[in-house]
């Protein structure tokens, strides 16, 4: 991996949730806590959170699954709940399960995109975490910057930072923008984690609205590719 992806991926709270989203696969805020559009399905099952986070088929043009990456991934509660609570600071009450998945650019090989869920019992629950994955992007990740992206979700802020890529041949490396997205929609928290992101953050906005109505669709008892 070069060196300007891992640190495009050390946005995730410096590989906080790296280890939940890459890991073992086992199965602007609005301050509001409640869930404004009727949920009433807790992801609780591992084929809810997998149908919750982006398939293949639904992806905005131009993306793909990474050659030799999974398809959606569910986490044990287990897991979930033991990375959650050591590397958030959290309580991670009411944790039920995690999810990962990861995509790729068709036109930039260097360029992933990974997207993780945290799903609880109540958005009690998941607001906390919420606000504290929010938090460790500001106390931990110096260079990171607090953007306005406008989402779906209950609560959502967006993150950039400038990363490093390595120039060829002896060139001198380049300055790219990496973008991170920290979401709850009811009683899921979404981190979405892009290495190449636009200026006007284009692409995290896409895969915020996708994942966003995803979780929304499970909630409400819905296929998500229905």
């Amino acid at each position: 991996m070069d060196k300007w992806q891992r640190r495009g991926r050390n946005l995730a709270l410096a590989g906080t949730i790296a280890a939940l989203a890459l890991g073992t696969a086992a199965c602007g805020s609005d301050g509001g806590s409640g869930s404004a559009f009727g949920a009433k399905v807790v992801l609780s099952e591992p084929d809810q959170v997998r149908d919750a986070l982006p398939s293949e088929t639904s992806l905005p043009s131009g993306w793909k699954r990474s050659s030799g990456a999974k398809p959606p991934q569910a986490v044990t509660q287990a897991d979930a709940s033991s990375t959650c609570r050591k590397k958030l600071k959290a309580d991670c009450l009411g944790l039920q399960l995690g999810g990962n998945v990861r995509y790729k650019s068709e036109t930039s090989t260097s360029n992933d995109i990974r997207l993780t869920l945290l799903t609880f019992d109540k958005p009690e629950n998941a607001g906390p975490v919420f606000e504290a994955m929010v938090a460790s992007f500001e106390e931990e990740e110096g260079a990171a910057r607090k953007v306005s992206v406008k989402t779906a979700a209950e609560q959502s802020q967006a993150f950039e930072k400038d990363v490093d890529k390595d120039g060829d041949s002896g060139q001198a490396a380049t300055k790219l923008l990496a973008g991170s997205m920290v979401m709850r929609v009811g009683a899921v928290v979404s981190l979405i984690e892009l290495d190449e992101d636009e200026r006007d953050h284009k692409t995290l906005k896409q895969f915020a609205d996708l994942q966003a109505e995803r979780i929304k669709r499970v909630q409400r008892g819905q296929k998500a590719d229905g």
